[in-house]
């Protein structure tokens, strides 16, 4: 028997969200703790300081770029839930309800876990909670992601508000350290010198360099994450361009200073073969003192992450519930909190499963990474792509922004995505190799379950529960 949803009413979100309160969200979300564990791998797989800086630069170009179509997206299709909206009217229902639940069990719980993670690591480092330097860190990243899901269950104005003050925390701590590091160097602290690193210059070159891409754009994740929150920004034809401007120009600014900091204080050797590159960084032009200090900085950074990632990943199931009845149950709004309650309960019911099973493996964060990129980057291209269905369908209307030199940036954006599933794709066959991840009985049960997932996503995408009427009337 087919069910036929009628038209949602009532439950719609608040556009309570200023352009600095988007800004907050993507900053908080992108300066996670990647920065301090991707930067001595670029180094490493660079030949010198140009082309280290120079990655750093592309990064944020192509950020910029991609956020530059996200906003036609916003300002065109106005529905709740972000990229499942983009989808769903840009291609149809059952490729937006295929992306939601690769979303709900790979890509959030994925993106979101290993940010977790690095926070119970570094906690332990302030407060060791057991001797077990594992199961102490995996007893915060559960804390965190409790105490963050806690937060945003009080209400949007708890969530924001918290999400803007961490995020102010880890800027200024960010921006202190680069000032201390300028600081030392400018007033002759002596140093190592910038060497080039320890690697061979005539295989660098290319492969080096697609490595290096790959690890930037990771670290640069998650400014797409305004999307789920797009609605509810006021005057969103200003406020959503306002919001990615000033949050991706604030990270890449960030990002280039605290490379160029670390250089001038370990040099690019040092850098390449340094395993805690702010903490030795630190130690160089603060003392032995500075460590806990560092600790509380990636702590506080890995946090603001933890929040933006979850204060944003309801509102996707959200509108995934008011679109197809099977999931009906998920699409009620909270109007006495102002948040997707349930989603949001839900959601990070599934994170800390992530954080738990991957928290207890030596190499659980590398292999979140693995679990997560080749979906996330598919799906950023299709986006891309949802653009000209967009512009073909005249979504739009006079007050939709329109990216500029089109149809070039939104092609370098697609191309971009594509390339980073390619350099996912290959990376992973690279890791199962090295590792032997194939005799790895966890790798094995990571394997099945993924493609569980997406079998059960093809099924969940054609279930006839949907109706198409509803998708023609909105």
């Amino acid at each position: 028997m087919m069910l036929v949803m009628s038209k949602p009413q009532l439950e719609t979100s608040k556009q309570t969200l200023s352009a600095m309160d988007a800004a907050c969200i993507i900053v908080g979300i992108i300066i996670g703790a990647g920065i301090y564990r991707t930067t001595p791998t670029i180094a490493a797989v660079t030949t010198d300081t140009y082309w280290l800086i120079g990655v750093w630069v592309l990064g944020g170009c192509l950020a910029l770029i991609g956020a530059l179509c996200y906003v036609e997206l916003a300002t065109s299709i106005a529905d709740d839930g972000g990229e499942y909206a983009y989808l769903r009217r840009g291609f149809n229902k059952q490729t937006a309800t295929f992306y939601a639940w690769i979303e709900f069990w790979i890509i959030r719980p994925g993106s979101t876990g290993p940010m977790a993670i690095l926070f119970g690591e570094y906690a332990h480092r302030i407060y060791p909670l057991s001797d077990n330097e594992m199961y102490s860190g995996v007893i915060y990243a559960v804390l965190a992601t409790v105490i963050m899901l806690g937060v945003n269950l009080r209400g949007l104005k708890a969530g924001k508000g918290t999400q803007n003050t961490l995020t102010g925390i880890k800027v200024i701590a960010l921006l202190l350290l680069i000032i201390v590091s300028f600081g030392a160097v400018f007033s002759g602290v002596e140093l190592p010198r910038s060497t080039p690193a320890n690697v061979d210059i005539a295989s660098q070159s290319w492969e080096g360099f697609l490595l290096a891409m790959v690890l930037v754009m990771f670290t640069y994740g998650g400014w797409n994450d305004v999307s789920f929150v797009a609605s509810e920004v006021k005057q969103p034809e200003k406020n959503i361009l306002r919001g990615l401007l000033i949050g991706i120009f604030t990270v890449v600014v960030i990002y280039i200073l605290i490379n160029i900091a670390m250089i001038m204080t370990l040099g690019q050797q040092g850098l390449a073969e340094s395993k805690t590159p702010a903490t030795d960084m630190l130690r160089l032009t603060a003392g032995e003192q500075a460590e806990k200090l560092m600790a509380v900085l990636i702590c506080i950074s890995a946090l603001g992450a933890v929040n933006a990632m979850l204060f944003t990943s309801a509102r996707i199931y959200h509108a995934l519930g008011r679109q197809v009845s099977i999931f009906s149950w998920l699409g009620q709004w909270n109007e006495h909190l102002n948040v997707p309650a349930r989603s949001l309960i839900l959601q990070t019911a599934v994170i800390l499963m992530m954080v738990i099973g991957f928290g207890l493996e030596e190499t659980g964060f590398e292999l979140l990474i693995l679990f997560v990129s080749p979906f996330m980057w598919v799906f950023l291209a299709l986006i891309g792509v949802s653009l000209f269905m967009a512009r073909r369908k005249e979504l739009g209307n006079e007050q939709t922004y329109r990216t500029p030199l089109y149809p070039a940036l939104p092609l370098i954006f697609i191309g971009s995505s594509l390339f980073m599933v390619y350099r996912s794709l290959s990376w992973l066959q690279v890791q199962i190799e090295a590792q032997d991840l194939l005799a790895d009985n966890f790798f094995i049960f990571l394997a099945v379950f993924t493609g569980l997932v997406v079998l059960s996503a093809f099924g969940m995408s054609v279930w006839p529960d949907q109706s198409g009427k509803q998708e023609e009337s909105s």
